[in-house]
């Protein structure tokens, strides 16, 4: 696919064409790759409800987070409800945000994700029990099944849990307690997230294909030439190529759209500079795109595209006519000739390339007739 309007990116009405439970599941399959499907659909319906709240409470997400939203809901819900479904633990690297917007709407999904327990909870205040001196205060079974909400009867049964004795608390088996409310001494409460913003995964290279519709043929032969350049950046950071190979590949697909459109280049670079996670300026980014694309132009992957979405019929049967003129003389003879050869490949009858060429182009002719 080619990315033909940025502004459908922008503002997400591409993205919110998609069937809801399709985006979900990929969502799903993005944040937490190693999942095995368990429960899927009440995750699914736990991610839809955050998504319909979050679109409630915010229709447009800030810094064009909005092609990220899915991935919020996901890793936030994948986040809370982990111990109670057995769940891997969710990826940040994978949301497709900036890492700074990422946390940041993170925050604020998280306390959409509390707004909706508190309301799945009961409002009406409980009655009062007399509870004699001598009576266990816990919850019983019986309460437990009075309680309509699933949070509270979690809850509940946390609590009935913490009524042992101080042996069955200090044992193993309370340590690896898998209730959501009873709190883990032994493990931190938050854990602490430092992106690096100098090595870009294979994962995040592909992802920064598919956002820009790269096709899938050419994204594989483009990593061959992120890791053969990949040593060149071991003291920068590998966004600069990564962004380099990207904007070689769009301006030869998007040929068309970026010469007839006005703006559209710098529309391609402001996005370029808004989905790269490796803080790069802009200044930078424009010239070190530049760069790269100066490297890797006779990539052969560069090459098919050109003749694939630039050149014509008629350059292409010029390029065609060029290849065979070079199989019959040979290579090398445009520096021979800047170096004062007197002689020419192409008065060379006798020589190994001539006779290959004579050879071929007579198995061709006889195959014809």
């Amino acid at each position: 696919m080619i990315l033909k309007n940025s502004n459908e990116i922008q503002h997400g009405s591409f993205f919110t064409k998609v069937m809801p439970s399709n985006q979900i599941k990929q969502s799903i399959k993005d944040i937490v790759p190693s999942y095995a499907g368990e429960n899927l659909s009440k995750l699914s319906t736990y991610i839809d409800s955050l998504y319909n709240l979050s679109l409630r409470k915010s229709s447009n997400l800030p810094n064009n987070s909005e092609i990220g939203r899915y991935h919020l809901c996901t890793f936030v819900i994948v986040e809370k409800f982990q111990t109670i479904f057995n769940l891997p633990t969710p990826d940040v690297t994978r949301i497709p945000i900036q890492p700074q917007v990422a946390l940041r709407l993170l925050t604020e999904f998280r306390e959409l994700v509390n707004q909706m327990s508190a309301a799945s909870t009961p409002t009406s205040s409980p009655k009062k029990r007399n509870l004699s001196p001598l009576k266990d205060p816990t919850p019983s079974k019986s309460d437990m099944r009075q309680s309509g909400s699933p949070l509270k009867k979690l809850k509940a049964a946390a609590t009935e849990g913490d009524g042992s004795s101080m042996e069955q608390k200090n044992s193993p088996a309370s340590k690896g307690s898998n209730s959501p409310f009873v709190s883990k001494a032994d493990t931190p409460s938050k854990k602490k997230y430092r992106y690096d913003f100098k090595v870009v995964s294979l994962s995040e290279f592909i992802t920064f294909c598919n956002t820009f519709y790269i096709p899938s043929k050419y994204t594989t032969r483009m990593l061959s030439t992120f890791y053969l350049h990949k040593h060149k950046f071991a003291k920068k950071t590998d966004w600069s190529l990564a962004c380099g190979i990207i904007y070689t590949a769009y301006i030869r697909i998007n040929h068309k759209l970026l010469h007839e459109k006005v703006g559209a280049k710098s529309e391609f670079m402001n996005l370029l500079l808004q989905y790269q996670k490796g803080a790069l300026s802009k200044a930078s980014l424009q010239s070190w795109c530049t760069l790269v694309e100066e490297w890797i132009r006779e990539e052969s992957w560069v090459q098919d595209l050109e003749k694939q979405y630039m050149y014509g019929s008629e350059v292409l049967m010029e390029s065609m006519l060029n290849k065979e003129y070079r199989g019959m003389i040979g290579e090398g003879w445009d520096l021979m000739e800047r170096f004062g050869a007197m002689i020419h490949g192409e008065v060379m009858y006798q020589s190994d390339t001539q006779n290959e060429y004579f050879t071929t182009w007579s198995k061709k002719v006889i195959g014809d007739l």
